[in-house]
């Protein structure tokens, strides 16, 4: 077992992603690199990936390096003046501890130091360790029981290595350690300092006692030979849908250059102008930090791949125009779901390079019970292999709206999956995968649903058939059990002709998840018990999930109870939300797409009179914002589920009866634009598309394999500072640019299965 440690901070994942209202941030400095003169995107796109592998380190430690650190103290609170500032707790394999601050000193009461040295962990993040720097790391420790403990500097992300360790033994009595060392790999500037305070390898117990620690020194005593890191930065000054545009399609860029005249043209591959046209603005894109300018050139429709220039030489990267743009881009970030698939085999015909044997295959212990149930299948949920029931609903559904509103693009069965040519369109095969493992997650006794199920903590970066540890099923909670009943009763409808027994048992387990919420309506909201570490998708209240599963229930069944709860909630409220923890827009979509003689024209009226005015913020927001995207303020936790889910808005308002549908629908492709590139960071944001977008995913298969699976859309820029990475590296960064191509940034570079779903459902809207 590796010495982890980054995991204490990922389980923030699964309590956070997908929250759509935060914000946050400070200025950045960017610069351009020169665009290839001739290539095709494709070739561009192969250049730049290297490159990005090669400097993804130097870019974002350039300027970390310029000042010299010799003689500071980089442990800012080292000496615990300021209480326990930047330092954390982790424990696990069932260590305990009590931390506190106490006469400027930290005390770690040890009541169970747990089965691994690192099952009670201090660690102190917010420092950088130079290549070729010498240091002197020293700290006063005591204890009140002779033992051995380990101190680490080392990775944060990956496998965890140490760049400097030392396991020593200490006795009572306040002792003063000391060493020097040498960085001798390249520049980190967000690593961890740990003390792993669990039971070492040497013993296997250790009596509860009390360790002090104080002084914590890191100095930087000789920069000789520190390797400075050259600036490099892969993002332009002019940004734009780097996969290319649809012929017809709203086609625009944004500039950020300087010194520019209001002119931009377009080149073919040659280097040739074929467009010329005039830039708007400038235009404030606040949350960037940016005054910008925009260009227009909608009605340049030659199908070819092109640049943007403007008048300094600054210059866009390649992008296509063409029928086919997108086809490739939708069926990648389908195939992302299949490639996510448990508890079965993935041949390499159909995986490729993310091929595995079967893995999570064994039962999973119920937890606070002696009794083990079947639950294997199922899609992992993001960059870890848990398998949760509000996140895995949200993304079927996202499916379901997806194959009834795009038939043109989802009635095929020829996608490459091993279902494919079955005569069942593959988006409801891939779904059916899915369900099948969620109706295992149904308590057949009583109706409710479990929240999820997963190891009792996060896994290292390995491959899932190697997460061997026991697999344990979290308590039944009602956000999961009305999110079940809802996706199983619209799963009855849809596979009604495909496979009428599924059909009909979809509807009884939906009937019997919701009869479990009438009757558990003050149980309390879904938490991890104390050694459960993974993703706890809190959720404070469920009559979103409920108000969705009664209309859902309604349409299909008539029946009056179904009808009498969304109706009284709606007398009060409209919900809205297309995420996990928000999901009254999948209840407004099927209440505005019910029989119009089951609706009645009051709710109906106020549900488009919400929408419209909801969708209104977000249209005025992309028409203010420089880079025309919809956020606002809100670059949070998975900002761009939140890009989808507003454009997703717009697209409803765009049907109310009066609308602008136009402004609606072009907001919309606007927000596709963003995701794929035209944002301040310059990164199209689904993986393998562009010329410049993530390699280095926080994604468990793409990390210990070290390639990045293709069609992933990342979480994007949140300006709260939420891993250890973005803190140390992006703490004055405006919230538009808050993103790291990093691992370990797993609050902005991680990936998930319902971030993937409604990023298939606006590529589809733009595409049809």
């Amino acid at each position: 077992m590796k010495k982890h440690t980054g995991i204490a901070g990922l389980l923030i994942f699964a309590l956070m992603a997908g929250l759509t209202a935060c914000a946050g941030g400070g200025p950045a400095d960017t610069t351009t690199a020169a665009a290839p003169d001739t290539g095709t995107a494709e070739e561009v796109t192969e250049e730049v990936a290297e490159e990005v592998a090669e400097d993804a380190t130097d870019q974002e430690t350039a300027d970390e390096t310029e000042d010299s650190l010799v003689g500071i103290n980089q442990i800012v609170n080292g000496d615990f003046s300021n209480g326990l500032e930047n330092w954390n707790t982790y424990l696990n394999h069932g260590g305990t501890c009590d931390f506190t601050n106490e006469d400027e000193q930290g005390k770690i009461d040890i009541s169970a130091a747990g089965a691994t040295d690192y099952g009670v962990q201090i660690y102190y993040d917010g420092f950088k360790l130079d290549e070729g720097g010498v240091y002197e790391f020293s700290f006063d420790i005591d204890t009140t029981l002779a033992r051995d403990i380990e101190v680490r500097l080392q990775l944060n992300g990956g496998d965890y290595h140490a760049y400097f360790g030392q396991i020593f033994t200490i006795k009572p009595g306040v002792t003063h350690y000391s060493w020097e060392f040498t960085m001798e790999e390249e520049t980190d500037v967000a690593p961890r300092l740990c003390f792993n305070l669990g039971t070492p390898a040497s013993v296997t117990s250790l009596d509860p006692h009390m360790i002090t620690i104080d002084n914590v020194s890191l100095i930087l005593i000789d920069d000789t030979n520190v390797v400075k890191a050259e600036k490099v930065d892969l993002s332009k000054n002019v940004n734009l849908n780097q996969v290319g545009f649809l012929p017809q399609a709203r086609k625009t860029a944004v500039i950020r250059s300087e010194g520019i005249d209001k002119t931009f043209v377009i080149k073919d591959r040659s280097g040739k102008e074929v467009y010329n046209g005039t830039l708007t603005g400038p235009v404030e894109a606040a949350y960037a930090g940016e005054m910008v300018y925009q260009a227009d050139f909608s009605d340049f429709d030659v199908p070819g791949s092109y640049t943007v220039c403007v008048s300094n030489g600054d210059e866009s990267y390649p992008f296509e125009i063409g029928e086919n743009v997108y086809d490739q881009l939708l069926k990648d970030s389908f195939l992302m779901l299949y490639k996510q698939r448990c508890g079965s085999e993935l041949p390499a015909e159909y995986a490729g390079d993310f091929a595995h044997p079967v893995c999570h295959d064994t039962e999973a212990l119920i937890y606070g019970t002696d009794q083990y149930k079947d639950v294997s299948g199922g899609w992992h949920d993001a960059g870890d292999y848990g398998r949760y029931v509000v996140a895995g609903a949200t993304a079927v559904a996202d499916l379901f709206l997806t194959y009834e509103d795009f038939p043109k693009l989802w009635d095929r069965d020829d996608l490459g999956i091993p279902e494919s040519g079955n005569g069942i369109p593959d988006i409801l095969d891939e779904a059916r995968y899915e369900l099948d493992w969620m109706m295992k997650m149904q308590d057949e006794a009583s109706g409710g649903v479990y929240h999820k199920v997963t190891c009792r903590e996060f896994p290292e970066f390995v491959m899932p058939q190697e997460e061997t540890e026991e697999l344990v099923i979290s308590a039944i909670s009602n956000t999961a059990t009305g999110d079940f009943a809802a996706v199983m009763t619209k799963a009855s409808v849809l596979y009604a002709d495909i496979d009428p027994d599924f059909a009909k048992n979809a509807l009884k387990a939906a009937k019997k998840a919701y009869a479990y919420l009438e009757d558990h309506k003050s149980s309390p909201s879904f938490k991890n018990p104390e050694e459960i570490l993974t993703g706890e998708y809190p959720d404070g209240q469920y009559k979103d999930e409920m108000f969705w599963a009664a209309v859902e229930l309604y349409q299909v069944t008539g029946e009056e109870k179904y009808k009498a709860y969304f109706e009284d909630l709606l007398d009060s409220y409209v919900l809205h939300g297309f995420g996990w923890q928000g999901v009254g827009g999948y209840g407004n979509v099927a209440y505005l797409r019910m029989d119009p003689d089951l609706q009645d024209e009051t709710y109906l009226n106020k549900i488009r009179e919400d929408i419209g005015s909801k969708a209104e913020t977000y249209l005025e927001n992309s028409k203010t914002d420089g880079y025309m995207v919809d956020l606002g303020d809100n670059y949070c936790w998975g900002s761009n589920l939140s890009v989808c889910a507003y454009a997703r808005e717009m697209m409803l308002a765009a049907a109310n009866p009066g609308a602008d549908a136009a402004a609606f629908e072009q907001a919309a492709y606007d927000q596709l634009s963003y995701l794929l590139g035209q944002n301040a960071t310059g990164y199209c944001f689904v993986t393998g598309y562009g010329s410049l977008s993530p390699q280095n995913t926080h994604h468990r298969p793409s990390t210990a394999l070290q390639k990045t699976m293709k069609g992933m859309i990342v979480g994007g820029p949140d300006g709260n500072g939420e891993d250890s990475y973005v803190k140390s590296v992006l703490a004055d960064v405006p919230p538009a640019k808050c993103y790291a191509d990093n691992a370990q940034s797993y609050s902005t570079n991680e990936v998930t299965i319902y971030w993937n779903s409604p990023f298939i459902y606006l590529l589809s809207a733009e595409t049809e």
